[in-house]
Order: C-alpha cells, then structure tokens, then sequence
C-alpha cells in the first residue's frame, strides 16, 4: 500500500507503527548540525534530547527553528527563545546555536532554514531531532525541501505518543491516527514522497 491509499480504516496499530516509528531510530550517527523544528513543548524534551546526544554526533552547531507565539514552561513566547531558554539551562552556549525565528509550520522550518544553513560552511549531514510520532513527517518534508543535504533521524521519545504507548490511551491513539491522515494528505498534495507503508 502506498501513502496515498492510506484511509482512517486502514490504521491498523501494525500500519500505524509501522508509518510513524519503522526505521527511524537514532543509532549514533554524526551529523554537521543538530536541528530541532519548533513546537510549544520542543524546550521540555527535543533541547534535552538534541543536547544528551550532540556529542555522539559530532556536530558544530545546533539550529532551533520556529518562531511561532506559543505558552511554554517559560511563559508565552516563540519557539525558538524558549529552546534558547532550555539550552541556557543546559549549559549550551549560545555562541554553538543558530535560529531561524520566523516559521510558522514544520514545513516552513525547512523552508526558511534553508539561508541559514547555505552559510554553515562544510554542512551536508544533519541530525533531525524532533518527537517520535512526528520524525516521519518532518523527515520527508525535510528531504523533500533540502534535497542537498542527508538527514539522520533522532526521534525525542516523550508524552502519551511514544511507540511503546501510543496506543494506551485515548489522547495517544487519537494523535497518531491524525499523525497518519496528515501523512497521506501531505502525499496527496505532492508536498512529500509517496512512499510505500
């Protein structure tokens, strides 16, 4: 079955596994940079995560993206300060960490990161550290939009989606499911790789 045939009925938890959380797991692959797309709670988990596994990768510099206005832990502000808030917490140095603080979506992330990371001189490997339900999504727009540079995948397991638990719950399996119709919607629109599930 392709993405594009994918219907809500089909989303078997095998399917459902399979399309969200098959082979992207982080094995300790180095990268140029480690990229984290913005969401509201990307300061509580993927800035830990993106920090507990920087030095297995090798990389220079870390690029945050977003630059939507969201209520974090830190108080309503965009994604990108308060990832810079948790780095400060964690002891990164700002002088390691480049922004992009305009985007809106996990598809401008890309989009508008592309400048910035065109002026890192010797990039071409990035490690993409976003959460585990979502890594698909974000992994395809990224090689869809930044087909120069190679992507590693480095899921941030956390909350009631994580591949050991998303099915537990209501709330888990709800965000799955909606994770994969908006696969196959982004497939439909041509926005992402058609790819076999």
């Amino acid at each position: 079955m392709r993405l594009t045939e994918l219907k809500e009925n089909l989303l078997s938890e095998a399917v459902v596994d399979r399309l969200l959380f098959g082979g992207l797991e982080y094995r300790g692959q180095s990268g140029d940079l480690v990229m984290v797309p913005g969401s509201r709670k990307a300061c509580e988990y993927r800035v830990p995560f993106a920090h507990e596994i920087f030095g297995q990768t090798r990389a220079e510099k870390y690029l945050f993206c977003g630059g939507r206005v969201q209520m974090t832990k830190f108080g309503e502000m965009p994604e990108y300060q308060s990832m810079l808030r948790a780095a400060d917490e964690l002891g990164i140095g700002r002088e390691n960490i480049l922004t992009e603080t305009k985007s809106m979506t996990t598809e401008e992330n890309f989009l508008l990161s592309e400048p910035i990371l065109g002026r890192v001189e010797g990039c071409g490997r990035i490690v993409l550290v976003t959460t585990a339900y979502h890594m698909r999504r974000a992994v395809l727009l990224a090689r869809a939009i930044l087909p120069q540079y190679t992507f590693v995948t480095a899921p941030a397991d956390f909350g009631s989606t994580r591949r050991s638990n998303w099915m537990l719950t209501d709330k888990g399996r709800r965000t799955a499911k909606e994770e994969c119709m908006k696969l196959a919607y982004y497939a439909n629109i041509g926005k992402i790789e058609n790819i076999d599930i």
